[in-house]
């Protein structure tokens, strides 16, 4: 009887990963220029702004303006927030998520640009060198809009080394990836030289 129960026990099914909530709390944020980014809205709902350029200028070609998440350590993840960007101009404007960060030159990020070309709406690698494209398939580009908050999705299954960004669309992915280089690390949130917000964020933990 005792093994019966202890073999339907161990068939029982794990308990789904508790979604964490960086944003809702400012501890465990790093800021290469602090002065560039503003946090607003009260206990419950906050909303991080990057609003100016950041007086920083990183060792090898990536993101000029990303926040990271000091913890947790991650290794596959399911990851959604809310964006926008404040400011449009005529270039390739974007926003991006970074991840797997081991430091300052070692990490992944998704740069969601207007326009496909050969480095906006691209997943990159940075591999202390700049950064390298390493995007399997892609859309024409992320049609954000003014003024409108649009849903973003990452998720890494590090076993497999696959990589998916979905845009508003959380159906079908924007961008796809594949590389095992980086198995675990950091969140970052930015842009690679435009403003905008991020509200929202939800990180769950485990294979998507």
């Amino acid at each position: 009887m005792k093994r019966l129960l202890l073999l339907c026990v161990l068939a029982l099914p794990l308990p789904a990963a508790e979604p964490l909530r960086p944003l809702d709390n400012y501890a465990g944020w790093t800021f290469a220029d602090p002065s560039a980014w503003r946090w607003s809205g009260n206990d419950h709902f906050r909303t991080l702004t990057l609003q100016k350029q950041q007086e920083h200028k990183p060792a090898v070609r990536s993101p000029f303006n990303l926040a990271w998440l000091s913890r947790p350590d991650l290794k596959s993840f399911t990851l959604t927030v809310e964006a926008r960007l404040t400011k449009f101009d005529a270039a390739n404007n974007d926003l991006c998520i970074a991840f797997a960060r081991q430091d300052d030159t070692h990490f992944y990020y998704a740069h969601l640009g207007e326009t496909a070309d050969g480095v906006h709406h691209q997943i990159h690698v940075v591999d202390n060198a700049d950064r390298k494209a390493i995007t399997a398939t892609r859309t024409e580009g992320s049609p954000w809009q003014p003024g409108q908050w649009h849903r973003i999705r990452v998720t890494h299954d590090t076993e497999a080394g696959k990589i998916a960004v979905y845009f508003d669309d959380l159906s079908k992915p924007v961008l796809t990836a594949e590389d095992k280089r980086f198995t675990h690390g950091t969140i970052g949130l930015g842009s690679f030289d435009d403003t905008g917000e991020f509200r929202n964020l939800e990180i769950t933990p485990g294979t998507p």
